[in-house]
């Protein structure tokens, strides 16, 4: 238990149910898994498990069913710097997808669920995508109850005065009333954070002109809702770039379009993200 009273979130990214791993396997139903388990001689690391909760380490535990040894693989965790016009979507179109940069075995991985990705961005947004086969986790993460901060790197067109700068922040901090538009309702904005930055940040691509940069914190995530945001104070949103989800930041070694293992540390940060307090 944590100060509050509520219970801390346990981090073990490579775990696995016992049941969900057969349930993997083509079982039809967890009564199945469980019949399984009463019937025939399930061993982890050698010893027999009749529980349909055991946690099984998908890097370390040997599985076996009647003495046959079975393959258990760990998830895929992936951190990718999506490029602009492209598309998360893996269905075939014009447009180019996010999976054409991944190799052919990690879309159909032996074992394990559907490579996908953690929520999507807009076609000619950049920045920071997670790809996991991690059903779970993806869903914690794109649960809207769980508010998980998103903080994005905003280039506007229009310069802002110091004083305009100052009204942006309190107007954001409070909540703004943004417009319906073809596939989002009307609606008033939760809380977000805006910070005024100087210089061109480490995250941007584009240069050669004098723009005015911020960053946006969100913990929504609406139809456009960055560009509507800011046009609805005036503004017009030119390069929308995500650089962090809750508190895992965008690798900004990583080009447009490159990808790369999460490292374990990254694996935390995501999962300590579900700890952190609400803007």
């Amino acid at each position: 238990m944590n100060n509050n009273g509520t219970p801390e979130t346990i981090w073990a990214p490579y775990t696995i149910r016992l049941e969900d791993f057969f349930i993997r396997q083509k079982f039809s139903t967890h009564r199945a898994v469980r019949r399984l388990l009463q019937n025939q001689m399930v061993t982890v690391n050698g010893e027999r498990v009749m529980e349909a909760g055991y946690p099984l380490d998908t890097r370390h535990d040997i599985l076996a069913v009647n003495g046959e040894q079975k393959l258990i693989s760990s998830d895929l965790y992936i951190m990718m710097n999506k490029k602009q016009n492209t598309v998360c979507t893996s269905d075939e179109g014009l447009n180019e997808r996010i999976f054409e940069a991944l190799p052919q075995e990690f879309l159909h991985p032996q074992g394990l669920g559907a490579l996908h990705s953690v929520g999507r961005l807009d076609i000619d947004t950049e920045g920071l995508l997670i790809l996991t086969t991690d059903g779970k986790l993806s869903h914690r993460l794109t649960d809207p109850t769980t508010h998980i901060p998103k903080t994005y790197l905003v280039y506007l067109r229009n310069a802002v005065s110091e004083e305009e700068q100052k009204h942006y922040v309190s107007l954001f901090s409070k909540g703004l009333w943004l417009e319906a538009e073809k596939k989002s309702a009307a609606f008033v904005t939760k809380p977000a954070v805006l910070h005024w930055l100087d210089n061109e940040d480490e995250y941007c691509t584009i240069y050669g002109a004098d723009f005015t940069i911020c960053t946006l914190t969100l913990t929504e995530g609406k139809f456009h809702q960055v560009k509507r945001m800011f046009k609805a104070v005036g503004n017009e949103v030119i390069f929308l770039k995500r650089i962090a989800m809750g508190a895992l930041f965008l690798d900004a070694s990583l080009h447009p379009g490159q990808w790369r293992p999460l490292k374990d540390e990254e694996l935390r940060c995501l999962y300590s993200s579900f700890n952190s307090s609400m803007i």
